[in-house]
């Protein structure tokens, strides 16, 4: 009997990613396409961002529509855009949805889906979880929360670069990095970004570059990641004083391309947890979203079958 061909589809504001893995959890193809939140993209770009991110991943396998056999999902904004573009795709295998906090769970290799769930992406949330007990905080978007989110760090960025341009503070490399990340010149930055809709994903973009200031010695641009992981700590904590006591042992885990700064980020949020829950342990991401999508429709689908 051959193999069965899982396709597992993560999207976010970002970028939309799809993974297809076979039932021994091999790689076979992956695929990328623009952000897919229809609470911030119109439905008509997302269909567009699934639709190439499958495609890819399709074309990188050498696979058909036809020979995928079961769907995974993790979908922030309507399910609907998902739905409708498998369907035009010609991909009727069993869907199966999954919550952010069990994707973060599985690329972090936390295998009881019980604990503290920290997600930072171009946007931010945590979530506490252990059996039916259930917190969630955070997640009010680009401007009413998301703070240490890659957009909250890409704000932060460019506050920084016009406060350096202008004199408020010590000149920092964030300036020219602005510039160049953004092309545009002095002045250029509010005309860029100031326009009638909010560029999330574009000002999230711009964290790796305060990230790599920041590496490179930028005191600013240090602060800007070191606050933003403070941030996030506290975020944490407040979700999970909700479900937790301070004597019990659970894991914190942390998942979203934020963490790819690694220790200047995920150091703060250590000092902030670790002496509120010191029977904590931390669990960091191993794998992408995609793949994560994908194995945990593999499980579904190997038990039904």
């Amino acid at each position: 009997m051959s193999k069965r061909c899982i396709l597992g589809i993560d999207g976010g504001g970002t970028k939309t990613e799809s993974v297809i893995i076979d039932d021994s959890g091999t790689v076979l193809g992956t695929g990328l396409g623009k952000g897919c939140n229809t609470s911030f993209t119109p439905v008509s770009a997302a269909c567009r961002a699934v639709k190439r991110s499958v495609v890819s991943a399709l074309k990188s396998a050498s696979l058909s529509p036809a020979d995928i056999d079961c769907v995974g999902v993790c979908v922030c904004g309507r399910s609907s855009v998902f739905e409708d573009t498998l369907k035009d795709l010609g991909i009727a295998a069993e869907r199966f949805g999954f919550g952010e906090p069990t994707v973060s769970f599985e690329r972090a290799g936390v295998s009881e889906r019980r604990g503290v769930v920290i997600v930072a992406g171009t946007g931010s949330f945590s979530a506490a979880i252990d059996g039916e007990k259930e917190f969630f905080t955070g997640g009010w978007g680009a401007i009413l929360g998301d703070e240490g989110s890659a957009f909250d760090i890409g704000v932060r960025g460019v506050k920084t670069a016009l406060a350096s341009s202008d004199g408020r503070i010590p000149e920092s490399a964030l300036l020219a990095a602005a510039y160049d990340y953004f092309k545009v010149r002095q002045g250029g930055l509010v005309y860029k970004l100031c326009g009638t809709t909010v560029k999330r994903a574009l000002i999230a973009g711009f964290a790796v570059r305060v990230a790599k200031a920041a590496e490179q010695g930028d005191q600013a641009a240090a602060g800007i990641i070191e606050g933003a992981g403070e941030d996030l700590g506290e975020l944490g904590a407040f979700a999970a004083r909700h479900v937790f006591s301070s004597d019990d042992s659970f894991p914190f885990v942390l998942a979203g391309g934020v963490f790819n700064i690694g220790e200047p980020i995920i150091s703060p949020i250590r000092s902030v947890l670790s002496p509120q829950f010191p029977k904590a342990s931390f669990a960091v991401q191993k794998m992408g979203p995609g793949e994560a999508v994908a194995r945990l429709a593999q499980r579904k689908c190997s038990r039904r079958h």
